[in-house]
């Protein structure tokens, strides 16, 4: 999922909230300590990718972003299937708050396929702040944060002509040799959003190893897993 989908999400709960927060020193020390928990291991060489391994409930990835002098934390998590879709969970940790979403998908699998993301169907779409109850974001509020959030996730479609060698990548999860370049673009409130992405097959979701982007935003993979991710709520 890109950060593009995780900043409309939060301003869909600041909007519940109805304020901003002040920067949390606790939030801070948790980014910090995301971004410390280096891993040493090595992922091989596996042929150039091609899609991303097939999808399971419990697989995560959890990715750093930084950009504009601030660092902030995405987990996105296959935490359940339902209605033949699956149930995708992002959590957002900045400086100013802890949210979390969670989203019943249909149609990625083929979407993944066919490169087009009018295959895709979001289903329903929850979200929780910090400590705040959950909100169920449904009717013409539905349909206004779909109309955004699906054309975001394009970034998550691999455009397999554009694919390139990307030699050896090395992120706070570890090192991953022979990843593969690809560059996504994404259209959002009459922008372009262009980014330069490293994939690798070890890694579940999207298989993004490291992105960075035009505009001066960088993601890096922390930590993933092929099992392990629950609901949160």
């Amino acid at each position: 999922m890109s950060r593009i989908v995780i900043v409309l999400l939060a301003l869909l709960l600041s909007s519940c909230a109805g304020m901003m927060p002040e920067p949390n020193p606790a939030y801070i020390s948790r980014i910090d300590s995301y971004f410390t928990q280096a891993k040493s291991k090595t992922y091989g060489d596996s042929g150039k990718f091609t899609a991303p391994v097939p999808y399971k409930v419990g697989q995560y990835v959890t990715q750093g972003i930084t950009g504009q002098g601030e660092r902030s934390i995405s987990t996105m998590a296959i935490v359940g299937q339902e209605f033949g879709g699956w149930i995708i969970e992002t959590r957002s940790l900045t400086p100013t708050a802890d949210s979390i979403s969670q989203m019943l998908i249909k149609g990625l699998d083929t979407a993944m396929k066919t490169n087009s993301i009018k295959d895709i169907d979001i289903v329903w779409l929850k979200t929780k702040a910090d400590n705040q109850p959950v909100q169920t974001i449904d009717g013409a509020m539905l349909s206004m944060a779909e109309s955004f959030v699906k054309p975001a996730l394009e970034g998550l479609l691999i455009t397999t002509s554009a694919l390139q060698d990307g030699g050896s990548q090395q992120v706070p999860a570890g090192t991953f040799k022979g990843a593969t370049a690809s560059r996504s673009e994404v259209s959002f409130l009459g922008k372009k959003y262009i980014s330069d992405v490293w994939l690798h097959p070890a890694v579940p979701l999207n298989g993004m190893v490291k992105s960075v982007a035009n505009t001066g935003q960088t993601i890096e993979l922390l930590d993933f897993g092929m099992k392990g991710a629950v609901r949160s709520f």
